[in-house]
C-alpha cells in the first residue's frame, strides 16, 4: 500500500508527499529496530537471570559436596604437622593412632570435584559473555584462574607423592583394613615404628616430600573454596538474595 502510494506521488511529481512518505518509512524502520533491540535485550536479560540463578545454586551444591573430603584432608594435614615434630625429636612422645594413619594415607591427594555444570555448558557453547555484570565476570574469571592453578599444582604433586606403607612396610604396617563398603570415609588402621622412622634417612626424606605436598594440596583446596565463597557472594548480590544464605 505504501509503495503504491509513493509511486503514485512520483508519477504526479508531488515531491512534498514523496518526502513525507520517505520520512514515514525511515521512522517506521527505526521504530521496528528499536522494538527488536528491546525484545532482544529483554530475552538476553531473562537468559542471564536464569544462568545466574543456576550458577549460584550449583556453587552452593559444589561447596557442600567438597566439604566432607576437604575437611578430612585438613584433619590429615594438621595431624601430619604434629607428626613431623615427633618424627624430628622436637616432641619426645609416641605417635597417636590418627597421626600414624595420616602418615599412611599421606599419598592420597585426589582433588575434590571443582566443576560447575552451568560453567561447563557456557564454556562449551562460547556463551560466557551472557553475564553482562562486570562483577560476575570478574568473580568467574578469578575462580577459573584459581581452579586452573590448583589443577596444575595437583598434577605436579600427584606425580611425586609416595605410598609410604608400600615403600616402608617395616615402618608402617596395616593392622586393620578400611571398610569402604560401609563408609566412603572409612580408613584402615596402621602401626608406626617411630624409632625406626627416626633412624631411617630414606623414610624421613620420603615423608618430608609427602608432608610438604599434602600441605600444598590443602592450601590449594582452601583457595578454591575461598574463590567459590566469593563467587557465591557476588551472585547473591546480583540476584538480590539475603546475606543469611551465604556459604559458611
Amino acid at each position: 500500500m505504501l509503495l503504491r502510494r509513493v509511486m503514485q506521488h512520483v508519477r504526479d511529481q508531488n515531491w512534498f508527499a514523496v518526502g513525507i512518505d520517505l520520512v514515514i518509512v525511515v521512522v517506521g524502520v527505526f521504530i521496528g529496530l528499536q522494538v527488536q533491540q528491546w525484545a532482544d535485550a529483554q530475552r538476553q536479560g531473562r537468559l542471564e537471570r536464569i544462568y545466574t540463578e543456576r550458577l549460584q545454586a550449583e556453587v552452593l551444591s559444589l561447596v557442600a559436596t567438597r566439604a566432607p573430603l576437604v575437611e578430612a584432608r585438613n584433619r590429615f594435614n594438621a595431624a601430619l604437622a604434629t607428626a613431623t615434630r615427633a618424627l624430628h625429636d622436637e616432641e619426645l612422645r609416641a605417635l597417636s593412632d590418627f597421626e600414624c594413619q595420616s602418615i599412611a594415607y599421606s599419598y592420597a591427594i585426589s582433588n575434590p570435584t571443582d566443576d560447575l555444570a552451568t560453567l561447563i555448558e557456557l564454556q562449551s557453547t562460547g556463551q560466557l559473555s551472557v553475564f553482562s555484570n562486570p562483577r560476575v565476570s570478574e568473580a568467574l574469571g578469578a575462580f577459573l584462574l584459581v581452579r586452573a592453578r590448583s589443577r596444575d599444582s595437583h598434577a605436579g604433586i600427584n606425580r611425586s607423592q609416595l605410598n609410604l606403607h608400600l615403600r616402608h612396610p617395616e615402618l608402617v604396617q596395616v593392622t586393620a583394613p578400611s571398610e569402604i563398603a560401609k563408609s566412603s570415609f572409612a580408613y584402615g588402621s596402621f602401626r608406626c615404628d617411630l624409632d625406626g622412622m627416626r633412624a631411617s634417612p630414606q623414610f624421613r626424606n620420603d615423608y618430608e616430600l609427602n608432608q610438604t605436598n599434602f600441605a600444598l594440596h590443602a592450601r590449594d583446596n582452601a583457595r578454591v573454596d575461598a574463590s567459590l565463597v566469593e563467587l557465591n557472594a557476588v551472585l547473591m548480590d546480583v540476584l538480590g538474595l539475603p546475606r543469611e544464605l551465604t556459604v559458611r
